[in-house]
């Protein structure tokens, strides 16, 4: 299950990505990421669920890899990815992505502690 929302008060993109059965269903997803930003003002924030994600066929990074360019460009400021605890280190495959892209992401296995990490940055940004 795969989903893209947008908490305009907080200024913040939701994206959670589980498990993708093909290149249209990732697409669709860019396309939704981009829409989405759209709603958004400079200085965004991002949390990226990634406990239920499976890594892909290398195919699919160039669509990780886009999505990660269009949140860079509309301005996202700080990204924390959720992951598994223990088990697949599909998560890499998004970080390796980024890295090319020209940002890091933290990364936590706990959806609460990404938003108290997103939260506290959001405020340091605002001077609050």
């Amino acid at each position: 299950m795969s989903n893209v929302r947008v908490d305009t008060k907080k200024n913040r993109i939701y994206i959670t990505i589980g498990r993708i059965a093909d290149e249209k269903e990732m697409a669709a997803i860019v396309k939704k990421i981009q829409m989405e930003c759209a709603l958004l003002k400079p200085g965004f924030t991002c949390l990226t669920d990634l406990r239920d994600y499976e890594i892909q066929d290398d195919v699919f990074e160039k669509y990780i890899k886009r999505a990660q360019e269009i949140l860079v460009a509309a301005g996202m400021y700080k990204v924390v990815r959720v992951r598994r605890k223990m088990g697949t280190l599909a998560h890499f495959q998004f970080d390796n992505a980024s890295y090319e892209v020209g940002y890091h992401a933290d990364s936590v296995i706990d959806l609460d502690e990404a938003e108290r990490l997103l939260d506290s940055e959001a405020a340091k940004r605002d001077g609050k």
